[in-house]
C-alpha cells in the first residue's frame, strides 16, 4: 500500500481482508510514510494539534540538564543524553544550548520517521539520530527520556463480554465508505485478560479497554542499553489496576486535532493524533525485569520542582518586571500549574546504577 492517498488504500484493504484489528489501522494512521500522521509537518506547537512539555520551552530542557550534571562520574564513559521519540529535534536543540560546561555530554535522538530524523539532523547536527531504539547502542551511561513516547504507539481495542471473554474492536467500512467498528472474535483473549488481572485489574461486562503490545518490549529494549543511569518516561497513564477501573469503563481512546480532544479516531485518518494512556503497571513489570529499579510516578510537576524549575519563576531582588518577563514567567509556570501538563502528565522514574532516582520525587536536587 504504497500509492494514492491513504484513507482509500485503507478502505481498499478492509474490502480485500475484511475488518482490520485496530492497531493496525492506527498504525498506519499514524506512521504510513505518505499519509500518515506523524509524517505531517507542524503537528507538534501551539500552531499545531497539540503542545508538548519538552518542546514547549528551554525551561524543561535546562531542568534535564541538571539532572544530567548529577550523573556525571556514576558512569565509566562519557554522559550520554539519550531522546527517543525526538521528532525535529527540538529538546536537543534546546539541551544543546543549555549543557554545562565542562560536562562531556553526548546528545543521541531515536526518531522512527524520515522526514522528521532529517529535520532534527539539520537542527541539531551534533547529535546522533537513529530511526529505532534497536539500532541504539548498548551500555549507555546517563539520562534516557522519552516523553508522550508510549502513548504514541498503536493499541489493541477490546469490549468485555457477559462471559467475561474479550470480543476486538476492529475497523470496517460502512454502505458508504466511512470507517466504523465491528466486533469480530479475539483467539488470545484469555491470555489478555489473564495479564491484565495479574496486575490487578478487575474487567466487568461493557467495559471498553486498549491494550499496548508495543510497550514491554519498548521498555525491555531501552532497560537493556542503560548500563548505568535514569529512565524517565514521561506520559498520560495511571496503574493497571486504576486504568482499568470503573473510572474508564469507556477506554481511554482519544484523537487530538487542532488542540481540541475527540473520541473520533477513525475519521479522516492520518489528520489527528491518535492516543490512549499508559499502562504504567505493564511498563514498570518490563523494566524490573531488565533489572532496573523503578521508583514509581510523580508528577511532571514534582519531578521538574524536584530539578529547580523553581529558580526559573523566581524573580531578582529589586527586579522591574516586564510585559516580556511577566510572559515569560508564565510560559514557564504552565510547564507546572495544576490542571495542565504539570499534573496529567505522570513521569515513570527508573534507574541503574546510581541511587539518584528517589531524590527526583522526595527532594528537591542539591
Amino acid at each position: 500500500m504504497t500509492a494514492g492517498p491513504l484513507a482509500q488504500r485503507l478502505r481498499d484493504l478492509i474490502d480485500r481482508e475484511g475488518p482490520l484489528r485496530f492497531d493496525g489501522f492506527q498504525a498506519r494512521a499514524l506512521y504510513d510514510p505518505e499519509g500518515g500522521y506523524y509524517e505531517r509537518p507542524g503537528r507538534v506547537g501551539r500552531s499545531g494539534d497539540f503542545v508538548t512539555g519538552a518542546s514547549w520551552h528551554p525551561a524543561f530542557a535546562r531542568c534535564l540538564a541538571r539532572i544530567a550534571a548529577r550523573l556525571s562520574g556514576t558512569g565509566p564513559g562519557p554522559l550520554h543524553f539519550v531522546d527517543v521519540g525526538a521528532g525535529e529535534g527540538e529538546l536537543l536543540g534546546f539541551l544543546s544550548s543549555c549543557r554545562p560546561p565542562g560536562l562531556d555530554l553526548r546528545l543521541l535522538g531515536v526518531e522512527a520517521s524520515r522526514r522528521r530524523r532529517e529535520a532534527a539532523v539539520a537542527a541539531v547536527p551534533e547529535a546522533t539520530f537513529f530511526p529505532s531504539v534497536d539500532d541504539l547502542p548498548g551500555g549507555l551511561d546517563g539520562l534516557v527520556v522519552g516523553y508522550e513516547l508510549l502513548d504514541a504507539l498503536p493499541v489493541r481495542a477490546f469490549r468485555v463480554l457477559d462471559d467475561g471473554s474479550l470480543a476486538e474492536r476492529a475497523v470496517g467500512v460502512d454502505a458508504n465508505g466511512a470507517f466504523e467498528w465491528r466486533e469480530v472474535a479475539c483467539p488470545d483473549g484469555p491470555l489478555v485478560v489473564a495479564g491484565l488481572a495479574s496486575r490487578g485489574a478487575v474487567l466487568e461486562p461493557g467495559q471498553l479497554l486498549e491494550v499496548r503490545p508495543g510497550a514491554a518490549p519498548l521498555a525491555r529494549a531501552l532497560g537493556s542499553r542503560l548500563r548505568s543511569g535514569l529512565l524517565l518516561l514521561f506520559d498520560y497513564g495511571a496503574p493497571t489496576r486504576a486504568l482499568y477501573g470503573p473510572a474508564r469503563a469507556n477506554g481511554t481512546l482519544e484523537a487530538f486535532l487542532g488542540h481540541r480532544v475527540t473520541r473520533d479516531v477513525l475519521t479522516e485518518p492520518g489528520s489527528r493524533d491518535i492516543t490512549s494512556w499508559v499502562d504504567f503497571g505493564e511498563v514498570e513489570e518490563a523494566l524490573r525485569g531488565e533489572g532496573l529499579v523503578v521508583h514509581g510516578l510523580v508528577s511532571q510537576s514534582r519531578l521538574l520542582l524536584a530539578a529547580g524549575i523553581a529558580g526559573e519563576l523566581a524573580g531578582n531582588p529589586g527586579e522591574t518586571v516586564t510585559a516580556e518577563r511577566a510572559a515569560e514567567r508564565n510560559a514557564v509556570a504552565k510547564l507546572v500549574m495544576p490542571g495542565g501538563m504539570g499534573e496529567s502528565i505522570r513521569v515513570l522514574v527508573a534507574e541503574r546504577n546510581t541511587g539518584l532516582g528517589s531524590s527526583l520525587i522526595r527532594s528537591p536536587l542539591v
